[in-house]
């Protein structure tokens, strides 16, 4: 893989192999596929045992997310202030004990709902939030492909912990299935912090980025850009993860066994995989919001196949596609900030867009659930989501020019009538 040039003494390829697949490690186990893509597993046998509905039993989902989004732009800032493995390491061990403490669970919605949140904000770390936050300090004109690669690893966690989630489930009970989950991610993620390096003290400037280069944090702030990629990720995570929790309810409404059902929250980890290879390709070639728009035109796409079929193998289809759009989510969130900003404030930054992607993921599975509870049915949601990936498209078109090599804010013109 190519990377920007370095002085002799520089480290060596190995270094920035490890990087990466630190950070996939990372993903793999952390907060988006042992807790996020699992939600859906715990639904059913949860809502049974205290007899909750669905839009009762998917607020664990929506609570962490609540506390994730909360948090994120305090995240970015430690990470800017003490160091990214630092805030890493210590969230992943609190994250991991709150995952395997979801088995004490009494039917207290209090409890279910608080411990939610502290999976929420512990986890943000765990997420791509903290992991990507390293790459950009490492690469430049392959970005996008370093960004993808990483990203592997949090699509096949997505379709690796809900087969793991439910094959646990079935045989030993969800209770058990929380911990050893917890426990399991508390491992790998101690092996992916010892993977990861950095090229930058705490509280100073990168190596590829002193401190005068790119936008400051005040003038961000104030700037047109930050608020539409924020907007652009409330619109696209509440169309696409709103359907996590609801996944394996919506395939076992229509007749399908709980290991097909299961099977469809793995297909989105499968079209996570791809979106994250293909988007970080993509976007080192053309425009990234060009390439957003594609990917949310087939999220859109997705839906509707998932509203309009009753065919077990088009519906796979459909899954599969709405995991493409959410694996270019990922990678388009750390790349957009760093793209139009720099890395001058890049943690701060990147965790109020990361924000935004949770707050929408807290939007859409209440919001679906509590439909459904109301009205028996999907239908009408599954029209506007379509809708609002596309609203999300035209957003993105509207970002302009990217930030000049070694610009400042000036350099980043507003769009006209901004």
């Amino acid at each position: 893989m190519q990377h920007s040039r370095q002085p002799a003494g520089a480290p060596g390829r190995w270094t920035y192999i490890a990087v990466i697949f630190g950070a996939a490690l990372g993903m793999l186990a952390g907060y988006a596929p042992l807790f996020n893509a699992t939600a859906g597993v715990f639904v059913r046998p949860l809502a049974t045992e205290f007899g909750w509905g669905r839009s009762e039993a998917s607020l664990s989902y929506a609570a962490s997310m609540f506390g994730l989004a909360v948090v994120s732009p305090l995240v970015g800032t430690l990470m800017d202030r003490f160091g990214i493995r630092r805030v890493i390491a210590v969230s992943a061990l609190v994250f991991g004990a709150a995952t395997a403490c979801m088995a004490l669970q009494n039917g207290s919605k209090a409890l279910w709902i608080g411990l939610s949140a502290v999976v929420g904000v512990f986890g943000a770390a765990t997420s791509v939030l903290g992991y990507l936050a390293v790459l950009p300090q490492w690469f430049d004109r392959r970005l996008g492909l370093a960004l993808g690669i990483a990203m592997c690893g949090l699509g096949a966690g997505t379709v690796l912990m809900p087969a793991a989630a439910q094959y646990l489930v079935t045989g030993f009970g969800w209770r058990t299935a929380y911990v050893v989950l917890g426990i399991g991610s508390v491992v790998l993620s101690l092996a992916a912090c010892a993977l990861l390096r950095e090229r930058r003290a705490p509280g100073r400037g990168t190596a590829k980025a002193p401190a005068g280069e790119g936008v400051s944090f005040g003038q961000a702030l104030r700037s047109y850009r930050l608020w539409a990629i924020w907007a652009v990720f409330v619109l696209a995570s509440s169309a696409t993860l709103s359907l996590g929790p609801h996944l394996p309810a919506m395939f076992a409404d229509r007749g399908f066994s709980p290991a097909d059902a299961a099977r469809s929250a793995s297909m989105v980890g499968v079209g996570l995989l791809a979106g994250r290879i293909l988007t970080g390709i993509l976007i080192d070639r053309i425009h990234a919001p060009f390439v957003a728009c594609v990917f949310f035109v087939g999220g859109a796409l997705g839906i509707f196949l998932l509203r309009a079929s009753h065919d077990y193998q088009m519906l796979l289809l459909a899954t599969t596609l709405i995991g493409l759009t959410i694996g270019a989510e990922g990678d388009l969130i750390s790349y957009l900030v760093r793209s139009y900003f720099g890395l001058r404030a890049f943690g701060a930054l990147f965790g109020i867009a990361f924000s935004g992607y949770g707050f929408g993921a807290v939007i859409g599975p209440v919001g679906l659930g509590a439909w459904f509870d109301r009205h028996g049915s999907y239908d009408v949601p599954l029209l506007a989501l379509p809708c609002m990936l596309l609203a999300a498209g035209v957003l993105t078109l509207s970002l302009g020019r990217y930030l000049r090599p070694g610009g400042h804010a000036a350099a980043v013109p507003e769009p006209a009538g901004a």
